[in-house]
């Protein structure tokens, strides 16, 4: 016989979360949950496994077979299931139920907010991949408190509160997939950033579930890192395009940016912050552009505000700027 998951008897071992209202502040005009919801529930707290994804019906621009890159191996066609995994992770970023409304929160207070919860997920041994998918979270579920009440949250303590629940809630989603080893719960929680209660931990997840629709497995950047990178690109190249995928969190102006823009502007920086010196080379900067394309499906124009927001980022003089990148002509066919 199975044995239930701890985690997700802690969750259950509460009543069940009605209809999303988290600033009613008295708990009035709650709808209660329909098979729906309540199937979502169980999913998003790992009772149930999740639902495989939707098929895509927005298809991407179509990656090149092949480049010649001054005897480089050439890009291999992908195949059937890059193609799919492509077009459906393409076809979940797009889903409005699980983008962030921009704006919604002082640039400052969310900056702030966000080096809160990477430290916080540093403490407990939280990847990257859970950082990101807490943001989302996060600026998804500030985005659903301003649409309800019109206005964002200013209290330092219901800020950290929603950091924690975030990156605590978005860890156990990246463990479920991956079978890692939990490293917190709700009571470490608690004491470590000096909540009330192991309870307080608790409801504050509970209510960000709820904001989110039990939605929790939309793509982030650094998914999208991993599928553009996973063939024919240097280990530096996306050890480099994931750690500006990591600072695109911080910049507010990012929110706005479907992820895979992000992870393609990503991924080409960290071409042009290894090898700075071509950048000034117009056919080695065309062939960066034609392959960028067959990567991702994006012209450097395309990505040109995620760029730009990283570009900004870059602690140190990179020893080169976009434009050339961003107006070579294409490469004639």
């Amino acid at each position: 016989m199975e044995i239930m998951d701890p985690f997700a008897y802690e969750l259950l071992s509460q009543p069940l979360p009605p209809g999303f209202d988290p600033f009613s502040g008295s708990g009035g005009g709650y709808e209660a949950m329909d098979m729906e919801q309540l199937d979502n529930y169980f999913r998003a707290i790992g009772v149930l496994p999740p639902l495989p994804p939707a098929n895509a019906h927005v298809q991407p621009a179509p990656p090149a077979s092949s480049y010649d890159d001054d005897g480089a191996a050439a890009l291999a066609t992908y195949d059937s299931d890059d193609d799919d995994i492509g077009a459906s992770l393409r076809d979940m970023e797009t889903d409005t139920r699980q983008r962030p409304s921009p704006g919604c929160t002082a640039p400052l207070a969310r900056a702030a907010l966000v080096q809160w919860m990477h430290d916080f997920a540093r403490h407990f041994g939280v990847g990257q991949d859970a950082l990101h998918r807490a943001v989302s979270y996060a600026d998804r579920f500030l985005s659903a408190s301003a649409a309800v009440t019109g206005a964002d949250i200013r209290n330092d303590y219901q800020l950290r509160l929603l950091g924690a629940a975030a990156v605590y809630a978005a860890s156990k989603y990246e463990d479920s997939r991956d079978t890692a080893q939990r490293m917190m719960n709700a009571r470490d929680i608690a004491v470590c950033c000096g909540f009330a209660s192991s309870r307080e931990v608790l409801d504050a997840e509970r209510a960000l579930l709820a904001a989110l629709g039990y939605r929790l497995g939309g793509p982030t950047a650094h998914t999208f890192v991993e599928h553009f990178t996973r063939r024919h690109v240097g280990q530096e190249v996306r050890r480099r395009a994931h750690a500006l995928a990591d600072s695109s969190l911080f910049d507010h102006r990012c929110v706005k940016l479907l992820p895979s823009a992000v992870a393609a502007a990503a991924v080409l920086l960290a071409r042009l912050c290894l090898e700075p010196a071509h950048s000034h080379d117009r056919e080695q900067v065309r062939r960066w552009s034609k392959e960028l394309e067959g990567l991702t499906g994006y012209k450097p124009m395309d990505v040109y505000d995620g760029l730009d927001c990283m570009y900004d980022m870059l602690p140190d003089d990179p020893g080169f700027d976009l434009s050339p990148l961003l107006f070579a002509d294409p490469i004639p066919s």
